[in-house]
């Protein structure tokens, strides 16, 4: 008779991400993650050789769930509607929200690097959501891509938005409704190319 996993990959990347949007990078031990899933430390090993190896997957998973929700946005020429989409994406599930959009990647592995395989894919993750900002600039700006003009697009799509939920992700209050109007209101506000691109584009036209 064939015996069935009673833990997956999945329960353990889930117990990570939420020791982590719980209380830090440090809170995600091999043995704090056993806990929490309910079995015990070796069933871990069973399928992640290290703590770096589950928490680089448990990033994957969490960051790359937010590339494929923005990165089709961005291609589209649409960063208004790329920043909103942090809002619904944040209130799906808000230990991962709080895991990805509060935490560096470099915290997550100050006592080691994670295995090769899963860094490629974190730094391919990296690369989509990159030339995701860079095609929305082309749609949007026109022209070439300048430094200025990426710093723009990441600011309205991303770090503000995160600064605006940054508080209510650090409590245990839902996302209110007044933070979609104020990422809108800095859409509106705040040109998402510079002067000088959307000069060089006017005398091209």
């Amino acid at each position: 008779m064939v015996r069935t996993a009673r833990f997956s990959a999945e329960h353990f990347i889930d117990a990570a991400i939420a020791l982590v949007a719980e209380g830090g990078p440090g809170a995600a031990t091999m043995q704090a993650i056993a806990r929490r899933v309910g079995g015990p430390t070796g069933s871990i090993y069973h399928r992640f050789a290290s703590r770096s190896a589950i928490l680089a997957a448990a990033w994957n998973a969490g960051y790359g769930s937010l590339v494929q929700v923005l990165v089709p946005l961005l291609h589209a020429g649409r960063p208004r509607e790329a920043a909103l989409a942090l809002l619904p994406w944040a209130g799906e599930d808000r230990h991962r929200a709080r895991f990805v959009l509060l935490h560096e990647p470099v915290a997550l592995f100050e006592d080691a690097p994670p295995p090769e395989p899963l860094r490629q894919e974190m730094e391919r993750l990296e690369t989509e959501m990159d030339e995701a900002f860079g095609a929305c600039i082309g749609r949007v700006g026109g022209g070439a891509i300048r430094e200025e003009d990426l710093a723009r697009a990441k600011f309205l799509i991303f770090d503000a938005p995160i600064a605006i939920l940054r508080p209510h992700l650090l409590s245990e209050n839902p996302v209110p409704s007044f933070a979609g109007q104020m990422i809108a209101e800095l859409h509106a506000g705040v040109p998402f190319a510079s002067a000088s691109h959307r000069a060089g584009t006017t005398q091209a036209a």
